[in-house]
């Protein structure tokens, strides 16, 4: 199953969010500001041993409210997990779990509890299940025909035919959804041990620790499960399984005569005697340790880059490597043993074997090629059944503007306010002709591969070509006013400028759409053809849908008339033999500063958010 919505309530920075969810989330934002909060509530979700500090609660939580939770509503369930939450599963098949810890009298309790979609008749609610355990309350009810005729009625029996009658008569029932008040499963802190497991690779930390093979670490975790999988299916793992529980056996038999050969046997004789005057027995029994609890206790990883020594002697950009390394391997090695049906049959009360992915700053170490290797690897782990990945990220190598719908833009405005979330969901190509938009938009991602910087930008500028990116931020310097802060986007063609507008305005960034104008010549030239006028008369026509997209005061428009390198005051025959871009860079290179046209000082100014002369 996947994570589909995420809320989370006076936990730490964040007072209430609600964001929902992909097979990849992408968490962009300044430092700060709650990245890393989010995902350390993930990690209080799924770990059952987590109990936040009071510190932990969000400070400026109204008065009297002394609870934080998170809740998680999952998708995509497994037969398996459909068993195990059965009692949870809504009626749009999927599951809301929420992990509750509140302040009492100076302590913290923590609780898990699922919702339920209760029967709006009493005697159907589960929280009512003690008051018809007798026959004189269940008779009164159309369930005393689906309990036994005689005998005790326990809990359980109720439970089953209040089952059994929801689902012969669901169509004739209405339902309320509510949080249980009872523990998750009917047992507390059970939730943690059922539900799918979290790993949470964070930025800072001492990694030498990190890569070691334990139970604590998550690189030891996730070798672990690597193991554990193996265990289960590979041959060599069961038949080394056999013979191990075969020796234990033997030192567990007693016939009588095993003292004289089974030093188990002879210590516990011993003991017996040193305990005489007592009249005990004693019996010393051995059980079988799993194959991946062996690898922990003695699982070194070796790595030779000319000199072989254990993987926490390297540096930490290899270690982060092998850990991710592991990670990919162990999730195609999963998605082969998927692939090959062997699902077993579902029992009563199993661990998901859903898995989910959290990394801190992936970028860390990592130089850009092997950043856009691991974007890679994680978007494969991601697209494997029941993996779930989770980024928070400083780099443009981890974000594709064509998956704007995985990112979510995290900001504190305030600390009153406290962490809150921008995304869009929505889809933003709509139309008759989405399909060649869609296709366009896509296609400028190898006009523009850095497009998705505009997500961390404070302000960002949208242009039709190479020839204002690379203009418009050097007179800015020429006139002082520079800022790095500000990103400019060359989104390809001007027929493209609306797709990126409306990116902006569902992520509220501030932007600036820079444009020409492309009049129509008076008279058109007798040589044009109708598909050259009508597709010269569609790119003037984009003037007006442009400035009607434009949404002040988030957005505003400067367009060039007629054209972007006629305002430059550049000779057409020396772009056309130079190139724009580069023809135009060298013409500025000779002009001072009080001399670059006026038209192009009020854009460059408006481009940065400064105030001209």
């Amino acid at each position: 199953m996947r994570i589909k919505h995420l809320g989370i309530h006076n936990y730490r920075s964040i007072r209430d969010l609600e964001m929902e969810c992909l097979p990849v989330v992408t968490l962009l934002g300044p430092n700060n500001h709650g990245k890393s909060n989010l995902l350390s509530a993930l990690d209080f979700l799924f770990s059952t041993s987590a109990r936040p500090q009071e510190q932990d609660f969000f400070a400026h939580r109204e008065q009297g409210d002394d609870e934080c939770w998170v809740e998680v509503t999952f998708m995509e369930l497994t037969g398996q997990e459909k068993n195990t939450f059965k009692k949870y599963v809504q009626s749009d098949g999927t599951v809301c779990i929420r992990k509750t810890a509140w302040i009492r009298d100076s302590t913290i309790e923590v609780s898990y509890n699922g919702y339920v979609e209760q029967p709006d008749v009493e005697w159907l609610n589960s929280d009512k299940v003690g008051d018809y355990t007798s026959r004189e309350t269940v008779n009164q009810t159309p369930l005393q025909d689906l309990v036994p005729p005689s005998g005790r009625l326990t809990k359980t029996l109720i439970e089953e035919a209040q089952q059994k009658y929801i689902e012969q008569y669901r169509d004739q029932l209405s339902f309320s959804r509510t949080l249980e008040k009872g523990p998750l499963l009917g047992l507390k802190n059970v939730g943690g041990g059922v539900l799918p497991d979290f790993y949470l690779i964070p930025a800072v930390r001492d990694l030498t620790d990190e890569i070691k093979v334990k139970t604590t670490t998550t690189f030891g975790r996730l070798l672990n499960r690597a193991v554990s999988e193996m265990a289960e299916r590979n041959p060599v793992f069961s038949e080394a399984r056999r013979q191990l529980e075969a020796v234990v056996q033997t030192l567990n038999l007693r016939d009588g005569k095993e003292h004289e050969t089974n030093v188990l046997a002879a210590l516990e004789k011993s003991i017996e005697e040193e305990l005489q005057t007592w009249g005990v027995k004693v019996n010393i029994e051995l059980t079988p340790p799993g194959m991946e609890r062996l690898f922990e206790l003695g699982t070194n990883v070796l790595v030779n880059d000319g000199v072989k020594t254990t993987a926490d002697r390297k540096g930490h950009g290899l270690q982060r490597a092998m850990m991710f390394a592991l990670l990919r391997a162990w999730a195609k090695t999963l998605q082969e043993v998927k692939g090959s049906g062997n699902q077993g049959r579902p029992t009563a009360r199993k661990q998901s074997d859903s898995m989910y992915f959290a990394m801190e700053e992936p970028e860390l170490f990592l130089h850009p090629h092997a950043q856009r290797r691991l974007a890679t690897t994680l978007r494969e782990i991601a697209e494997g059944p029941n993996h779930q990945v989770f980024i928070c990220t400083h780099s443009t190598h981890f974000v594709d503007l064509e998956h704007y719908k995985e990112v979510a833009i995290i900001t504190k405005a305030s600390l009153e306010k406290g962490t809150c979330v921008r995304q869009c969901i929505n889809e933003l190509f709509e139309g008759n002709d989405i399909h060649k938009r869609k296709e366009r938009f896509h296609m400028a991602q190898w006009i523009n591969p850095d497009r998705g910087e505009m997500f961390f930008a404070k302000r960002v500028i949208f242009v039709e070509g190479e020839t204002e990116k690379v203009v418009l931020p050097y007179l800015a310097k020429q006139l002082d006013i520079f800022d790095p802060d500000v990103s400019i986007i060359d989104c390809g063609s001007k027929h493209n400028l609306p797709l990126y507008i409306a990116v902006a305005r569902a992520f509220e960034i501030p932007y600036l759409v820079v444009h020409d104008e492309d009049p129509l010549p008076d008279p058109i030239p007798d040589e044009w053809n109708e598909d050259k006028k009508n597709a010269k008369k569609r790119t003037f026509e984009l003037n007006k849908h442009i400035e009607d997209l434009v949404e002040r005061p988030l957005g505003h428009v400067e367009m060039f008339s007629p054209d972007f390198e006629t305002a430059c005051g550049v000779p057409k025959a020396q772009a056309a033999r130079k190139g724009k871009a580069l023809a135009a860079l060298e013409h500025f290179e000779a002009v001072e500063r009080s001399k670059i046209p006026n038209r192009l000082q009020q854009v460059v100014y408006a481009a940065f958010d400064a105030q001209g002369a």
